[in-house]
């Protein structure tokens, strides 16, 4: 009787399992429903995501456009006699002011600069190359090199010897890492300080390759402080 009953359990349980494509019905019958009482929040979401999607592309166009433009009056500029007259620097001015935040507004803030130290005033470069030296722009580390350039031009080695270092730190070359820290270690030499451009030509020699031309400069100048050091 016992093992009559349990055939029986095990029958209408065996009839009562749902078939897999019964199963995947009701799902997708369940999801229907919830589509239907939330069709204004699928609505919503739907036309967010192409407004999104839509604000992106036309922010990547008229950003390509922009990019391009700067490039186009660029070329222009630089391709202009005339840039390097008082009228040239205020034409510049503009362009930087117009196109800021591109990487051809930050070469146009290198042109002024060299500008206006060949024009014999190095304050005014300072100005324009010490907020492209302390970004994050590719072009920072030569902005450091002219900074310190214009440091030096302008009398203030402590200065220039900071611009050399920041440059250097902010290089990802290592040609451009040692230019770097040999101008810093030339200006604590001008200074008279040999001791401290020893220790930045002992930083050199750290990174320098063995047996390379960069390292036998680096050795010979480090030699000359190294006398001078024990000369006093």
């Amino acid at each position: 009787m016992a093992s009559s009953s349990s055939t029986v359990a095990r029958t209408r349980q065996a009839n009562s399992a749902l078939h897999p494509d019964d199963a995947m019905a009701l799902r997708a019958a369940a999801l229907s429903a919830w589509a239907k009482r939330n069709a204004r929040i699928i609505i919503g979401l739907s036309a967010l995501a192409v407004l999104v999607v839509g604000g992106l592309v036309v922010w990547a166009y008229l950003k390509g456009q922009r990019e391009a433009q700067a490039a186009e009056q660029l070329m222009g500029l630089r391709q202009n006699p005339a840039v390097a007259t008082a009228a040239g620097s205020r034409e510049l001015e503009g362009f930087i002011q117009q196109y800021d935040g591109t990487t051809e507004a930050d070469e146009a803030r290198l042109m002024l600069a060299q500008l206006r130290l060949d024009a014999g005033n190095p304050r005014a470069a300072v100005t324009e190359l010490t907020r492209l030296a302390g970004s994050g722009s590719s072009l920072a580390p030569q902005a450091g090199m002219m900074l310190g350039s214009a440091h030096a031009q302008a009398g203030d080695r402590p200065a220039a010897i900071r611009a050399y270092e920041q440059a250097a730190e902010k290089s990802g070359l290592r040609y451009q890492r040692f230019e770097a820290l040999g101008q810093a270690a030339l200006q604590h030499e001008v200074g008279g300080n040999y001791a401290g451009a020893v220790e930045i030509y002992r930083r050199l020699l750290a990174d320098a390759e063995p047996n390379s031309e960069q390292r036998t400069i680096v050795e010979m100048r480090m030699t000359e402080a190294l006398a001078r050091v024990g000369a006093r």
